[in-house]
Parts: C-alpha cells; structure tokens; sequence
C-alpha cells in the first residue's frame, strides 16, 4: 500500500487492475439503473489505492457524463456526503480519521444539513470488520470486505468474513431495510 508499504497479493499490472475495477464498477451502475430513478457514485478513496479510486470516479464521470441519472461524486477530499431527503449519508474509508472524531467532521463540513435531516450516518471500511457505534446525532458504521485474504492479512491473523451490504433508507429520514450477501454465495452462483 502506497501509505505503509505493505505488501498486497495483486496482479501487479495496472491496467488490467484498473480495467476490471471500471468493468465491475459500470456493472453494478447499470443493475441499479434498472431498480431506481438516479444513482449517485461515490468511488471512496483509501490506504489501499488513494489515486486509484479518484481515476475511477474520474473515469465513471466521462463514462456517463451524457446519462443524467448518473451522478459521481468528483470531490478530492476523503470525506463524501451524499442527502437524501432527511437522511445525510457520510463515506470514508477509515484510514485518516477515526470513528469518534467524524460525528465532528460531518457536523463541520455539512452543518446546514445536519441540521435539517432527522437522520445522519457514517459509512466506513478500512478495519474489515463489522461494528456499529451511536454518537450524540450520528451512527458510525463499519463494514467488511469481499477481497480475499491476502499474504499480508492472513500472516497478521485478520480473518474477516467475507460479505456485503445493501442498506435502505427512507427519504423521510430512516433505515428501513438491510441486506447481506457473502463471497460464498457468489461462488456458489458462478
């Protein structure tokens, strides 16, 4: 990882890295173009592929810069908000900013609407653990991962499971729904 330079098991040519990552990343825009009337991209910059994860946005952008329901999120910050009626959404990988602090931060950044939504929430990575932790006015979560172990994780004892999330909200300002898929079912699938 270009921040401490710990050894990944990755296929080691960019291009083909950065190709699949744009094949997969189109895949899904268009599965939720077929469900919901806009989609809203955020590609969360981390420890892992800081400059990557901006040519990715970067790209998306170009791709569907003549698709009005798809917006990407071009901020260079490392902190991405998205509203939805009354809920406010935050994104952050994890790696900069720890979770106490980011009830602070979203305050902060997006003090108009965190005062109007009924409902703030933090979405996070980096630790590939799940955990939910409730501020005064704000909940911070964090999730897994579906990357395999690598060399570098399962030396250091990490065994994550190995899953992701689907979350709902309701524009009024509520959760009304999650879902959760694993790697193995995707094995199983294919």
């Amino acid at each position: 990882t270009p921040r401490s330079r710990h050894p990944l098991d990755v296929d080691g040519r960019f291009m083909k890295m950065f190709r699949v990552g744009i094949k997969v990343m189109r895949r899904c825009i268009e599965s939720a173009l077929e469900k919901h009337e806009r989609v809203h991209v955020i590609s969360a910059a981390g420890n892992h592929d800081e400059s990557t994860a901006q040519a990715l946005a970067a790209a998306l952008a170009e791709i569907y810069e003549n698709e009005p329901r798809v917006t990407v999120d071009l901020s260079p910050s490392v902190f991405y908000y998205y509203r939805f009626g009354n809920v406010l959404i935050g994104v952050h990988h994890g790696h900069t900013c720890k979770a106490p602090a980011l009830p602070g931060v979203m305050a902060t950044d997006r003090a108009s609407d965190w005062g109007e939504c009924k409902f703030r929430h933090w979405l996070t990575g980096h630790v590939h653990h799940e955990s939910v932790r409730e501020y005064p006015g704000v909940t911070v979560e964090t999730f897994g991962t579906l990357a395999a172990k690598d060399a570098y994780a399962t030396a250091g004892g990490w065994r994550s499971n190995r899953h992701m999330q689907a979350i709902v909200y309701h524009s009024g300002g509520w959760l009304v729904a999650r879902s959760q898929v694993s790697a193995d079912m995707f094995a199983e699938a294919a």
